[in-house]
C-alpha cells in the first residue's frame, strides 16, 4: 500500500468544483496503469481498463471533493468572510487552520471561527492577521476563493492509525488507485471504469454525468462513514475502525441491489474478509444519482469506517484500507458477463 499516494491526496486541497489538485495527484500516479483517461464535463476524470470488446462495463467511483469554504467577502476590517461548502460539523468551524488557495496557487494560512448559536455557527470568519481589506486584496485574495483545512498527514503513535483531512473521500479515490494498479496484467471479463467524481458534497453531481458519459452495466460506490459517538462500541456502531468495510444495505438516495449486495458478502466470505453491515438513516453516496441514469443502473455501496467525518481531522485503519483493497480486487477480478446478466435480470 503507497502511503505516499494517500499523504498526497490527502493533503491536497479540493472543494465541489475546484478539484484540480486531485486531479493531478491521481494522473501522476495512475495515467501508465490505464488504457484510457477521460474527464466529464464538470471535471471528474476516469481511468479505464477497457480491452473486452462487448465485454460488461463496470464503474467504481469515489469523490474528489471535500467539505470546506468558500471566500464570500472582504470586510474593510480585513476580515474573510466565509461561506460553508458541504456537510461542515458546526464545531470544526471554530479556531481550526485552513488555507486559502488563490487563483495563482499561492496557499496563505488563516484562523477561521464565528459565533456559536442554537447548535449552528454564524457569522464564518477566515482571520489571517489583517487590519484592513487591502492588505487582504494585496495577498491575492478574492471572493470566490477556495478555502480548506490546513491538517497535516500524519501517523498516530498507536499502530495501524493515519490521520489527515478530506478522508471524505480521497480514500476512496486511494482504494481505487491501488485496484487498478492490482489489475496490471491481469486477465479481465470486463472493462472496468474508475471515476474520482466531481462535487459530491453538494449534490451528487460528478457521479451522475460520469455514470452518463460511461454508460456503465454496473455500478460500485467507495465513500467513507462515521458514528457520531466514538463511546459507543454496541450494536448500534457498525462503522468502528479495525472492524472491516461496511456493506450498505440502505441509505437516504439508494435502495441498493440486493444481488451486489449478495456477490459481495460471498467474496468477502471466500477472502476471509470482515463486513461491517450499516445503512444510512440520511445522507447519500455517488450512488444516489449514479443508479438512476439511463436506464436505471444496478449499484452497491461500500464504506470505509472513520472517526471523526467532516472535520478538520479524520482517523482510519490501514488494516481497513487493505481490506477495502483486497475485496475490490477480487471482486473485478471474477466479474463476467455471465455474473452481469445474473444481476440485471430481473424477469
Amino acid at each position: 500500500m503507497n502511503i505516499d499516494f494517500l499523504k498526497k491526496l490527502s493533503q491536497a486541497d479540493a472543494i465541489a468544483s475546484n478539484e484540480e489538485e486531485v486531479r493531478n495527484v491521481l494522473l501522476d500516479e495512475l495515467r501508465d496503469y490505464s488504457d484510457n483517461v477521460v474527464c466529464d464535463g464538470l471535471g471528474s476524470i476516469i481511468f479505464s481498463k477497457e480491452n473486452k470488446g462487448n465485454a460488461p462495463k463496470v464503474m467504481i467511483c469515489a469523490h474528489m471533493d471535500e467539505v470546506g469554504f468558500i471566500v464570500r467577502s472582504i470586510s474593510k476590517d480585513g476580515m474573510i468572510h466565509l461561506m460553508v461548502v458541504g456537510g461542515v460539523k458546526p464545531l470544526a468551524q471554530h479556531l481550526q487552520k485552513v488555507r486559502i488557495t488563490t487563483d495563482s496557487g499561492d496557499k496563505i494560512p488563516a484562523i477561521i471561527n464565528g459565533t456559536y448559536k442554537n447548535d449552528i455557527t454564524e457569522d464564518l470568519y477566515a482571520d489571517i492577521g489583517a487590519y484592513t481589506d487591502e492588505e487582504v486584496y494585496n495577498l491575492g485574495i478574492q471572493v470566490g476563493d477556495m478555502v480548506t483545512y490546513a491538517t497535516e498527514f500524519e501517523g498516530f503513535s498507536l499502530p495501524n492509525r493515519l490521520v489527515g483531512k478530506a478522508f471524505d473521500d480521497r480514500l476512496g479515490c486511494f482504494v481505487m488507485g491501488e485496484v487498478l494498479k492490482n489489475l496490471e496484467g491481469k486477465e479481465l471479463n470486463s472493462n472496468v471504469y474508475f471515476a474520482a467524481t466531481s462535487s459530491e458534497e453538494v449534490g451528487i453531481r460528478g457521479a451522475k454525468t460520469a455514470a452518463q458519459l460511461v454508460n456503465p452495466d454496473i455500478v460500485f460506490v467507495i465513500d467513507v462513514g462515521c458514528h457520531k459517538n466514538e463511546f459507543v462500541r454496541d450494536h448500534t456502531n457498525k462503522k468502528q475502525i479495525d472492524k472491516g468495510v461496511m456493506l450498505m444495505h440502505f441509505d437516504r438516495t439508494l435502495a441498493p441491489n440486493k444481488k451486489m449486495i449478495n456477490y459481495i458478502k460471498e467474496t468477502a466470505d471466500k477472502l476471509n474478509l470482515p463486513l461491517q453491515h450499516d445503512m444510512f438513516k440520511s445522507g447519500g453516496t455517488d450512488g444516489g444519482e449514479a443508479h438512476k441514469v439511463n436506464e436505471g443502473k444496478p449499484c452497491v455501496v461500500t464504506c470505509l469506517p472513520v472517526r471523526y467525518g467532516h472535520c478538520a481531522f479524520s482517523i482510519v485503519s490501514p488494516i481497513d484500507i487493505e481490506s477495502m483493497i483486497k475485496l475490490y480486487t477480487e471482486l473485478i477480478l471474477n466479474f463476467d458477463e455471465e455474473l452481469c446478466k445474473k444481476i440485471k435480470n430481473f424477469i
